[in-house]
């Protein structure tokens, strides 16, 4: 990762004063699209989240890569999808933002993932993720509908998305006879929500191979076909659960080149322990054992030499490398008595166990398969056995955030005013165990921490940054070292003077995953609290689908700001929206009481309780004139636009289900609208044509008043037409003096 002294997202504060009574919303990060690039390219990215305001700021570690500092808002691709039914409409949605911005990639950059973050006036945030690969890459153009086959050159890298739920991705590439082509997706190791599901299609679409039931080296699911002949054939995404949205991003690298199975020995970060791979001859610990459950119910038997007293620590890594295999460590005395035993399961994906030897001696230790059904040539695996000798006395610091989060963050934000508590892990090595003192460098003006001492054998401890109220916003690599002498004194004074030898110092890091490495550098953002709030009472009304519901809300603001307030759908909603829409509503200086308009569609779910939220932005103006955007957002009840949905009081249809295309021609579509009782005045009948459709045109009808038909004219182009991936959408519209009122139908389109 590269040096970053200081970056800060906007403008340069020099001093705040400001301090805000309400709370925050800092950003979330949800995925970058595409999550990679070949070497030597320059990448367009849209980098997806929540409270992101118009401009964030956008870090990307990793040698050899140069990424916009600022993300500017662009137009954030939404596709509505199938109509969700009660339940699974009631659940929480969100509705993240597009940033634009790019990545340099140098021709030498090392290959592999490497992680990303954003930040706001008011946080920071990571857990992205951007891949360096070496293959010619592409990106899916994205498109609403039936899924339209993109083609591909061998062998190449696809950058796609399952967007929205129930999403089908289609690949196509040349494959000659008795070619072998190897299909292999990445999506876990992006942070992505996907449990990708592949297949291979002949050009009839015929399925030819499903996805492997072990996945290749390196990904998280392939599919593999040797070609029965030469022609065309077809890769298909989708997600295994019929799920999708906008962070279901993943990479899909398609070759004929050789890709291995698995690995044997598996292929760890090197510890110094020597590795065997036999389990006849009798070796002496400390020592790494090698080894496949190679079918089912097989078990492997180690005679491993073990000192009297000693304490050894046996670590298996096995899954958390890429290997199936759910292991089970036993060991057992030279006598047959079991002295310990652990298996896969709970947090960590491989099991860990500490064995004291009572006697020198043989002991047995056994790996297997946790059931009994399961094993084969890659259910590798690795056996660590140390005992502490050859390893310096030290230790090593680890930020694990609040000990709940899986993996722990890389990103802290501090509000003004506020205090942020960092837990710190310390591994001891090599028998130390003194006392630890923890200091935090590189911190930002304003902002401050106590040295902290985590006691002499202790494993954790918590250190407290605190701002004041001029802390400069912006955010900083976050260096926090911990120091601590050694030799046979330790005192409880740290410090070169109290022993006669050098001081340990260790810098703290973020643990890595399965897929990333650890990282010394997470960031710290100094935010600002937002000094604004919207409150109301509980409110519940019905309303007709097809038209605008209004709710009047108050704005509440804090001592010192009086400026201007933007009103939006906000990006996390309590419930799916069901394409409900609205606009962008600006509260002037000094107003308590606004209303805000949501358009529900003709086609939501009649009964359905429709619970939208809504955000408010403002600028924040410090002393020195910057301004900083500041959110707030809520999904309480009393903030809700809380709307049980009724029947639309327009109804329009089309005497037509289907109508075929021909180039050069024009079709007549006849219509009808029935209007409620309370209603009159014209229709307007349109079509709303997607907007990757060629050749296709359409003028408005009026209906007139009193009248109840029109006929709709659909034109063809002489040339290319289409593609037709999705019913055309047919919409009547009555506006009235409060609100437009809608319908709509859909027709099909069918190729000549």
């Amino acid at each position: 990762m590269p040096h970053v002294v200081r970056f800060f997202c906007g403008p340069l504060c020099l001093l705040g004063v400001f301090v805000g009574s309400a709370s925050a919303d800092p950003p979330v990060a949800g995925y970058i699209f595409p999550a990679g690039g070949q070497r030597g390219t320059t990448v367009q990215v849209r980098v997806g989240g929540l409270f992101l305001h118009e401009k964030c700021g956008f870090v990307l570690g990793g040698k050899g890569l140069t990424a916009s500092p600022v993300l500017t808002r662009t137009r954030s691709l939404w596709f509505e999808g199938p109509v969700l039914p009660l339940p699974e409409s009631q659940q929480q949605e969100d509705y993240p933002v597009d940033m634009a911005g790019t990545v340099g990639i140098a021709k030498d950059a090392p290959l592999g993932p490497c992680r990303g973050w954003v930040c706001t006036s008011q946080g920071g945030a990571g857990g992205l993720v951007f891949v360096v690969g070496d293959l010619p890459e592409v990106v899916e153009h994205e498109t609403d509908g039936d899924p339209i086959p993109e083609r591909l050159t061998l062998p190449v890298t696809a950058n796609g998305r399952i967007f929205p739920r129930d999403d089908v991705d289609l690949w196509e590439f040349e494959a000659v006879a008795g070619q072998m082509v190897t299909a292999s997706v990445v999506a876990a190791r992006l942070n992505s929500p996907l449990e990708p599901q592949l297949e291979m299609l002949d050009a009839t679409g015929r399925v030819l191979a499903e996805t492997m039931t072990h996945p290749v080296v390196g990904a998280d699911a392939s599919v593999r076909l040797t070609a029965p002949v030469a022609g065309k054939y077809r890769v298909r995404v989708r997600d295994a659960r019929g799920q999708g949205g906008p962070a279901y991003v993943y990479r899909l690298t398609v070759t004929t080149a050789t890709v291995a199975d698995f690995t044997f020995p598996l292929q760890v970060p090197a510890d110094g322990l020597a590795n065997v791979t036999a389990a006849n001859d009798l070796v002496p610990a400390p020592i790494a054992l090698n080894g496949r459950i190679a079918r089912p119910a097989a078990v492997d038997e180690w005679r491993v030499g073990l000192k009297k007293g000693t304490k050894y620590t046996l670590d298996l890594q096995a899954r958390g490398f890429g290997s199936p295999l759910f292991g089970v460590v036993t060991v057992t005395d030279p006598a047959g008595k079991e002295l310990a035993r652990a298996e896969a399961g709970g947090p960590t994906p491989d099991p860990t166990l500490t064995v004291q030897a009572p006697a020198d001696g043989v002991y047995t230790i056994r790996v297997s398969e946790r059931f009994r059904t399961r094993g084969g040539p890659n259910f590798v695996y690795r056996l660590k056995i140390s005992d502490g000798t050859g390893v310096p006395a030290g230790f090593r610091l680890t930020l694990v955030g609040d000990g709940r989060q899986t993996p722990p963050p890389d990103a802290y934000t501090v509000l003004r005013g506020a205090n942020l508590k960092l837990r710190i892990a310390a591994e001891r090595l090599g028998g130390f165990s003194g006392p630890i003192e923890v200091t935090v460098a590189n911190l930002p003006k304003g902002v401050s921490a106590k040295p902290m001492v985590i006691a002499a054998n202790q494993t954790t401890g918590e250190l407290t940054l605190q701002a004041d109220s001029t802390a400069l916003i912006g955010t900083v690599p976050l260096t926090v070292t911990g120091t601590a002498a050694t030799g046979t004194a330790i005192l409880a004074v740290i410090g070169p003077a109290s022993v006669g030898r050098e001081p340990i110092r260790v810098t703290a890091s973020v643990p890595g995953t399965r897929f990333l490495p650890e990282t010394v550098t997470p960031y710290l953002t100094v935010g600002l609290s937002t000094p604004f709030r919207l409150v109301d009472e509980y409110v519940m009304t019905s309303a007709p689908r097809g038209e605008v519901y209004r709710r009047t809300y108050r704005v509440e603001r804090d001592p010192g700001f009086d400026g201007p307030i933007e009103v939006r759908f906000a990006d996390r909603q309590a419930r799916h929206l069901q394409g409900v829409t609205g606009p962008v509503v600006v509260v002037p200086p000094g107003k308590a009481v606004f209303e805000y308009p949501a358009t529900l569609p003709p086609w939501m779910e009649l009964g359905r309780t429709c619970r939208v939220c809504v955000m408010a932005t403002g600028r924040v103006k410090d002393v020195d004139g910057t301004e900083h955007p500041v959110v707030f957002t809520s999904t309480g009840i009393n903030q809700q636009m809380i709307v049980v949905v009724g029947p639309g009081r327009l109804d329009l249809a089309v005497d037509r289900l289907t109508v075929r295309s021909a180039p050069g021609s024009e079709v007549r579509v006849p219509v009808r609208v029935a209007r409620s009782r309370d209603l009159s005045g014209p229709v307007t009948v349109e079509a709303i044509l997607p907007s990757h459709w060629r050749g296709v045109s359409a003028s408005p009808v009026v209906i007139p008043p009193g009248a109840t038909t029109g006929e709709l004219v659909l034109r063809f182009a002489a040339g290319e037409v289409g593609p037709f991936n999705m019913p055309l959408t047919i919409r009547a519209t009555l506006t009235t003096p409060s609100t437009p009122v809608i319908a709509e139908a859909k027709l099909e389109i069918v190729d000549r």
